[in-house]
């Protein structure tokens, strides 16, 4: 794990630390709690590389976890599509090309973009929990409705909050908040140069 990232002022470094260590020794007893902590987990991973805060986790149809991951947009090397969810759906379609995801979960610290959101579609996973919402911005919650082909497409998927710990959806949240302001200047750095 890398604990000494370059883009975070200590402040921040110090307070992702301290999230880190409650979610490292947190055991509840909700149905995903287990679950919501490791993608809890991988979030706060990619804040401390400078990524956006998000982690995300497959579970397989008989509830093992099968694959983990987080936001890596802007490490090893910038790229602007690898959301936690592209990132992990990519990976697994990679080494598993006939399998489908019928009977999966996949478990996001927040919820969806519009953009992973149609990925997730595409995929085909059964089951999408989110640790925490995106108020008026997730491809859930927000205010955006799906296009008659995407939705029809997603009608024998569901999507819903995780059913764990709401201090795991704080800190989730808190994460996310803590990265992003240096993401979006990194982003709007590299529409300022020559």
């Amino acid at each position: 794990m890398n604990s000494n990232p370059q883009q975070l002022d200590a402040a921040r470094t110090d307070r992702l630390a301290e999230l880190r260590r409650e979610v490292d020794s947190h055991r509840g007893d909700r149905p995903h709690d287990e679950w919501s902590r490791i993608a809890v987990s991988e979030a706060i991973e990619a804040a401390f590389e400078g990524n956006a805060a998000i982690g995300v986790l497959l579970v397989g149809p008989g509830g093992e976890v099968i694959a983990r991951d987080h936001n890596r947009m802007f490490r090893p090397h910038f790229r602007s599509d690898f959301h936690a969810e592209m990132v992990l759906l990519t990976a697994f379609e990679e080494t598993n090309r006939d399998a489908d995801l019928i009977g999966h979960t996949l478990v996001s610290s927040l919820e969806p973009c519009e953009m992973c959101m149609i990925r997730i579609i595409n995929a085909g996973v059964t089951n999408v929990l989110y640790v925490s919402p995106d108020l008026g911005k997730g491809a859930i919650t927000g205010p955006n409705a799906l296009a008659p082909h995407w939705a029809r497409l997603a009608e024998h998927q569901h999507f819903s909050a995780a059913d764990c710990d709401p201090r795991l959806a704080e800190i989730a949240l808190e994460a996310f908040g803590l990265a992003i302001g240096d993401v979006v200047e990194k982003l709007m750095a590299r529409r300022s140069q020559p």
